[in-house]
């Protein structure tokens, strides 16, 4: 799925996009079990009145999904990111975290500038996320926006704020990451990045699944993360 110029652009870029990753009969079905757990999530946003940087009818989060549906488990350990994350990380790799995030129509606020790694850090700091476009993420409705070159200084401090942390506040408005339907940008945890309103009539669907060193360990507790699900095991598949 990548080569050298994609290892080299994420070492002196911290991010790269594959424009095609996934193709219309690997999608359909991955979307159709994501819109069914975001519409759970958004019914019970609408009866509670809120769920902290979810909000109903604009932007919902749903996360450990790969957990609940087999399919969705088999989608996140594929051979496509076996390949991926054992060239990015190394013969032993762990899903850490995977998360449907909707976008609604005309959501006007931002996502602000923050890094992976300053909501949940981690030891060794940087882990790796897979954004993958449902249905093509614009500068219109909403795509996600990086900073180049900002994973190479470390966790920055981050600071809470109503619509989530930020650890950015400069002038530089970044470089936006626009993908097709099945396109996939592929980032470091600590690279800069946000996204921005929605201003169309449709639903940005995106799909973030995000994995890690196995022997990675949370760095505020020294927690491991044994239970989570191997990716790849001594260099191959767990179930080769």
């Amino acid at each position: 799925m990548i080569n050298e110029t994609h290892i080299r652009q994420f070492q002196e870029r911290g991010y790269f996009i594959l424009e095609n990753a996934f193709a219309e009969e690997e999608l359909r079905p991955v979307e159709r079990e994501l819109d069914k757990y975001i519409h759970e999530a958004n019914e019970r946003l609408r009866q509670s009145g809120g769920g902290g940087i979810s909000r109903a009818d604009e932007i919902v989060f749903n996360a450990f999904l790969a957990e609940k549906s087999a399919l969705l488990r088999q989608f996140v350990s594929s051979s496509a990111f076996v390949n991926l994350t054992s060239q990015l990380i190394g013969p032993n790799v762990r899903l850490y975290w995977n998360q449907a995030v909707y976008k609604y129509p005309e959501t006007e606020k931002e996502f602000p500038w923050h890094q992976d790694n300053g909501y949940t850090p981690l030891d060794p700091e940087q882990y790796y996320t897979c954004w993958i476009s449902l249905n093509g993420a614009s500068v219109e409705n909403g795509c996600v926006w990086v900073l180049p070159g900002s994973h190479k200084g470390g966790t920055r401090p981050h600071e809470n704020s109503p619509i989530g942390r930020v650890g950015y506040q400069g002038g530089d408005e970044g470089v936006p990451v626009e993908l097709p339907r099945g396109g996939m940008g592929v980032f470091s945890s600590l690279t800069l990045h946000r996204s921005g309103p929605n201003l169309t009539d449709g639903v940005r669907k995106g799909y973030i699944v995000q994995y890690i060193p196995a022997h990675a360990r949370s760095a505020t507790s020294g927690a491991d993360f044994s239970d989570r699900i191997w990716i790849v095991q001594d260099g191959s598949r767990p179930d080769a």
